[in-house]
């Protein structure tokens, strides 16, 4: 039995937002970044997202194009549209952190809804922030 660490690199936290207990996963995988954002404790939409052309080539790899596909899940709604503005977030800001990450990104989501745009964006934030601060990549 060799005496190597396991080759996948798994991050775990937790976060309060509004009363609302939130669990984020992040694992680096060989070919992709995988991450999970769930309130109800396990995934309601799977989705894929790449960056259309190296980041490190773009001017702003913050803002660098992205393309993002549903795999699981409900693609149309405005959940859905959260859901998309979530992965491309993600991918825009690991792009930032680390411009020569190519890999895509596996987004498996599940929030619970919300009534308005101010209480989206006070979940918005911090669950962006609590993925930044473990990367993976």
């Amino acid at each position: 039995m060799s005496d190597q660490t396991f080759p996948v690199v798994n991050k775990r936290t937790a976060i309060s937002i509004n009363d609302c207990h939130t669990e984020i996963l992040l694992t680096s995988y060989s070919d992709k970044i995988f991450i999970v954002v769930t309130q109800y404790g396990r995934i309601g939409s799977l989705i894929q997202t790449t960056l259309d052309g190296p980041a490190h080539l773009a001017q702003n790899p913050a803002a660098a194009p992205t393309t993002s596909q549903f795999l699981l899940g409900e693609s149309i709604g405005p959940q859905s549209d959260l859901y998309t503005l979530y992965a491309t977030s993600i991918s825009q800001a690991i792009a930032a952190m680390n411009p020569n990450e190519a890999r895509p990104v596996l987004l498996g989501i599940a929030l619970k809804p919300l009534p308005d745009m101010k209480l989206q964006r006070e979940t918005f934030h911090p669950i962006i922030d609590a993925i930044m601060a473990n990367p993976v990549w």
